[in-house]
């Protein structure tokens, strides 16, 4: 097995902050990398079941169309129709689709903090205090609009990252 990547690969970090805002910021971009890094996996698999759904209730209500048409048969029409109807009810029931937009909204703010934090550490100005209530506002709103990320993808990033 290749070996784990260094969450913390940057580029620069500024010689002008103390070690303290280091550890700090360092910390904070550990915990806010797992959190992207779960999103984007629950992202992209919500996308994924989604569009197979879409797919195949297409694909079975199309082949349906073309069967029922060449041999002229109700019940290859209306079983391919019925199961393509079916698999579009369950993709609708299951709201994949929205989990895929929530999960994306969580992604989106997590890359933010990212960045913001690496343009800490590159020496940009920073204010403790606004930073961290503006983190906490979004994890809040984040926590209350979006789903938990499932242990499995968190021992997945266990596995792949290093935060040494």
């Amino acid at each position: 097995m290749a070996t784990a990547l260094n969450v913390f690969d940057f580029n620069h970090i500024d010689t002008s902050l103390s070690k303290g805002t280091i550890e700090m910021l360092k910390n904070l971009y550990a915990y806010y990398h797992k959190k992207h890094y779960g999103y984007e996996k629950l992202y992209r698999g919500f996308q994924r079941k989604n569009l197979l759904c879409n797919i195949v209730a297409g694909k079975a209500i199309i082949t349906s169309a073309v069967a029922g048409g060449i041999t002229l048969n109700p019940v290859v029409f209306a079983s391919l129709t019925g199961f393509g109807l079916v698999v579009k009810a369950v993709a609708s029931f299951k709201k994949y689709d929205k989990k895929a937009e929530k999960a994306n909204f969580a992604r989106v703010e997590y890359k933010k903090i990212l960045d913001s934090i690496r343009f800490y550490l590159r020496g940009e100005p920073f204010n403790e205090k606004a930073f961290l209530d503006k983190l906490k506002m979004v994890d809040d709103f984040i926590s209350d609009h979006s789903m938990e990320i499932p242990a499995k993808v968190n021992q997945k990033y266990s596995k792949r990252f290093t935060t040494i």
